[in-house]
């Protein structure tokens, strides 16, 4: 999600939070002049200061439930489950996504306002451990009707952040007050206002550490790495696996940046005829989309990897009728007009309904290798349309140890593989491959593809080959 969305939901749900509170405020006042005034002869007042504060604070309440709980669609798949501490870290870490990392810190902020404002209107809770207490109890409550409603999703790491955040706002809270009592001339405690900013220290220096010591690691993280257990009842095997540790090399994959992405597009247009509309143009923290008049091109920053969409294609109707006759000699000639590259030596393939493929399975040209695949559709009249090229270039940049076959079964054995589900697994592994993945440094990394049989189903399993 980029910071622009973020803005646009965040003033929906402003615009929502002040109707709500603005309802809420004339019940108050209708209670307050009508019925406390006017037929009981109540001689208190509201003052102005409490009641500008429990606009704002009312409206910042309304504007958090809306986004942790209101909005949030049902997942069926978590059902009744919490999702364990740190689980969103690990997987931050794993992916080493902007868009991962930005959400933790998001849930961090999202209370700030909670920890500064109920200080400010709530004179018990200037005591720090009070707004600490407050701010932890809300934040559960949030996550327990997560729970309960199944929208959203109950995360240990929620209630944490949350937290966190509560404490950094209590900390701006105190100085604020700190040089408010200052400029009136009145002495106050720098030790509680230092005190109270350790959490704010305190994370910077985790984060800190976090994001130093991925920049110190020689390769990147790979998303296929557990976080959790599964929950493996059997594991059996018919293969005879080796326990001798193995070597395979690591390549450097040519990856663009926003700049050659845009070159890309542009170039890939105009050999179809077409030309790129900066205005469209969306760029992402992983992806770049660029639009011309009859389709738009996707490209991946870390791997070069892209798509085409044809616009053309679509009927009146909205149904295009594919083409399941073509010969790979014309598609092979018409990807060669459009700049695409097809490595020598890939397997081509009619999958029907008028999809293609060209299969690069390690395809070594000197010290360079191609792998994955190229999918074209093709539409009646001879017409190329969507193109996913997936194939993945890289240079070879040294030979590392890998744990062995056996090592890699008994991961599986212990559950130590990415699964979502936390059903009972009976597994029986079948085979076990030596496949390729890009890691989040731009390093294509040896992975052992596991081909296995889970509850009877066939499926795959993806195991780290590097030792660590």
């Amino acid at each position: 999600m980029r910071i622009m969305d973020l803005f646009s939901i965040a003033k929906e749900y402003l615009l929502v939070g002040i109707i709500a509170v603005a309802v809420f405020a004339i019940v108050i006042a209708i209670g307050y002049f009508w019925v406390y005034k006017k037929i009981l002869h109540g001689k208190k007042t509201i003052k102005k200061n409490n009641a500008i504060w429990l606009i704002i604070f009312g409206i910042y309440l309304v504007v958090v439930l809306l986004a942790t709980v209101l909005d949030r669609s049902y997942f069926i798949d978590y059902g009744k489950r919490v999702i364990p501490l740190f689980y969103s870290y690990k997987s931050a870490w794993n992916t080493f996504s902007a868009i991962e990392w930005r959400n933790i810190i998001l849930n961090i902020c999202m209370f700030v306002p909670f920890g500064f404002l109920l200080p400010l209107g709530v004179e018990k809770a200037r005591k720090w451990w009070v707004t600490y207490a407050c701010g932890f109890f809300f934040t559960v409550i949030i996550e327990s009707v997560q729970l309960i409603t199944g929208r959203g999703v109950a995360e240990c790491d929620d209630v944490l952040n949350n937290f966190i955040g509560c404490m950094i706002g209590y900390g701006f809270y105190t100085l604020v007050i700190y040089i408010y009592e200052c400029l009136k001339g009145k002495m106050h405690n720098l030790k509680n206002v230092i005190l109270s900013f350790i959490p704010l220290i305190g994370t910077a220096i985790i984060f800190g550490a976090i994001f130093a010591t991925y920049n110190m690691q020689e390769f990147g993280n790979l998303q296929i790495k557990y976080i959790i257990k599964a929950n493996v009842s059997n594991v059996s095997t018919d293969e005879k696996l080796s326990d001798e540790k193995l070597n395979y090399p690591v390549y450097a994959v040519e990856g663009m940046d926003k700049k050659e992405t845009k070159e890309f597009a542009d170039k890939f247009l105009k050999n179809l005829g077409d030309k790129l509309d900066d205005s469209l143009t969306d760029l992402y923290d992983d992806t770049a989309i660029y639009r011309g008049e009859g389709g738009n091109v996707s490209v991946n920053y870390i791997d070069g990897t892209y798509s085409f969409v044809d616009f053309d294609d679509e009927e009146e109707d909205g149904i295009s009728k594919t083409d399941s006759n073509v010969t790979e000699e014309y598609i092979e000639k018409r990807l060669n007009e459009y700049g695409v590259y097809i490595p020598s030596g890939c397997t081509f393939e009619n999958k029907g309904d008028g999809v293609y493929s060209f299969n690069a399975d390690k395809i070594i040209e000197g010290d360079t290798m191609y792998n994955g695949t190229i999918e074209v559709t093709c539409y009646e009249g001879n017409v190329i349309g969507n193109i996913d090229y997936n194939v993945i270039k890289c240079s070879k940049l040294k030979d590392v140890e890998c744990i062995s076959f056996k090592e890699a079964y008994n991961l599986i054995k212990e559950g130590k593989f990415k699964y979502y589900s936390n059903e009972k697994l009976d597994i029986r592994v079948k085979k076990i491959n030596v496949n390729y993945i890009t890691d989040t440094k731009g390093y294509y990394q040896p992975e052992y593809a596991c081909g296995v049989d889970i509850n009877g189903e066939e499926t795959k399993i993806d195991i780290p080959a590097m030792e660590k």
